[in-house]
């Protein structure tokens, strides 16, 4: 029985050992994973606080607990390594935008300029050209044209110049003679034409109105499927004849001339510039019946070869019109035989028309024919159709 008990301790012993070396091992695998704790204890001041020390066994014997501390693995110390991120420095910024430069222009030095003029003021210049101006001063008297003063005081040049007065006078003032309008009328008309080599057929209607003060007249010229032209004029009437206040013609659309006697200015709708309104003058329209009312008035005042000096506004312009008598003939048209004087406008300018119109004594000098033809050949002509029924002829104006 006590041997059995001998027999026994040593395996307590041996117990104890494996024990110790088991604790041991323990101890050094727990040693190598303090290394893996310290990652999740950065925060911690202390490094190993996180790791407890393991109590001996109580039943290890005190020789056994003294001889444990050889094996086991010198302590492991780790450090914590904080990364301080500084704060992103915001960017600077922009620097301000340079102002422009502002060129400053400086006035010119007046300084040069009052230095030039003191050599123009050199007083020994003008001393000089005086005494020799004098000389060239008594010449006058040449000049002076002693003849021309004698000539009027002889009376054979005198009685010349005045003649030669009176002729100029005679055409300038044809239009300022005394008028007698022709009485109202309606007069029809043939038209045969031409444009850019294309002839047609038209009827043409004048319808002139007067009551001895006001005139109305219009002139209507259809064409077949191709529309009309229509011109209006209408006015006052004086001594000498037609005093026009307003015209227009119209094709596509209208335009006017308004005759401003209190301002002397005709006014175009078309707002072209005004042009002055010149004693006398006539439109396109009433410039036949001007015409009809001068030799009403004095038929025999005008002779052939005569040049007659017509001021007549358009639409858009006003023009000297020369219109030169022909010779007392006779012209047959559809409305029959006729005694007539042709009176021709001819072109001055390579852009004018020319104008004949034959007035016929018989009918108060209304027109019974009239021909306008165009720089480029195009051309209308009207011939009366039918005697006109004309009423009695009103007498001129006081």
């Amino acid at each position: 029985m006590p041997r059995s008990r001998l027999d026994a301790s040593p395996r307590w012993h041996v117990l104890l050992g494996l024990a110790a070396g088991v604790l041991a091992l323990h101890l050094l695998l727990l040693s190598g994973g303090v290394s893996s704790w310290s990652l999740d204890l950065l925060d911690s001041p202390e490094p190993n606080a996180g790791l407890a020390p393991v109590p001996a066994d109580p039943t290890t014997p005190p020789d056994t607990a003294a001889a444990s501390p050889p094996d086991v693995p010198p302590p492991v110390t780790t450090s914590t390594v904080r990364w301080i991120v500084p704060k992103p420095v915001p960017p600077a910024p922009p620097p301000p935008p340079k102002p422009k430069p502002q060129v400053v222009k400086k006035p010119p030095p007046p300084a040069p300029e009052p230095e030039e003029p003191p050599p123009v003021e050199i007083a020994e210049a003008p001393p000089e050209p005086p005494p020799e101006e004098p000389e060239p001063t008594p010449t006058p008297p040449a000049e002076v044209a002693p003849p021309p003063e004698p000539a009027p005081e002889t009376p054979a040049t005198s009685a010349a110049a005045t003649g030669a007065a009176q002729e100029s006078a005679s055409e300038t003032d044809a239009t300022l003679r005394d008028a007698q309008v022709p009485p109202s009328a309606d007069l029809r008309y043939d038209v045969s034409a031409d444009s850019k080599g294309m002839p047609y057929s038209a009827r043409g209607h004048l319808k002139w109105e007067q009551d001895g003060q006001r005139y109305k007249t219009s002139m209507e010229i259809s064409v077949l499927f191709l529309g009309s032209l229509t011109q209006t004029s209408e006015g006052q009437i004086n001594a000498k004849g037609l005093v026009p206040e307003r015209f227009t013609d119209r094709k596509r659309s209208e335009r006017a001339a308004h005759f401003d006697h209190a301002t002397q200015r005709i006014r175009y709708s078309n707002n072209a510039p005004d042009a002055p309104l010149l004693p006398g003058v006539q439109d396109r329209l009433t410039v036949n019946l001007q015409l009809a009312a001068l030799f009403n008035a004095q038929p025999s005042a005008f002779r052939e070869g005569q040049t007659l000096r017509l001021p007549v506004s358009g639409v858009d312009a006003s023009e000297i019109w020369l219109f030169q008598v022909g010779p007392q003939t006779r012209l047959t048209v559809p409305a029959g035989d006729f005694e007539v004087r042709k009176l021709t406008r001819s072109p001055r300018r390579p852009y004018d028309r020319m104008v004949e119109v034959w007035l016929a004594p018989a009918l108060h000098h209304l027109p019974v024919r009239m021909r306008v033809t165009e720089p480029n050949g195009d051309y209308f002509d009207l011939q009366l159709r039918t005697p006109p029924e004309t009423g009695a002829a009103s007498p001129p104006p006081q």
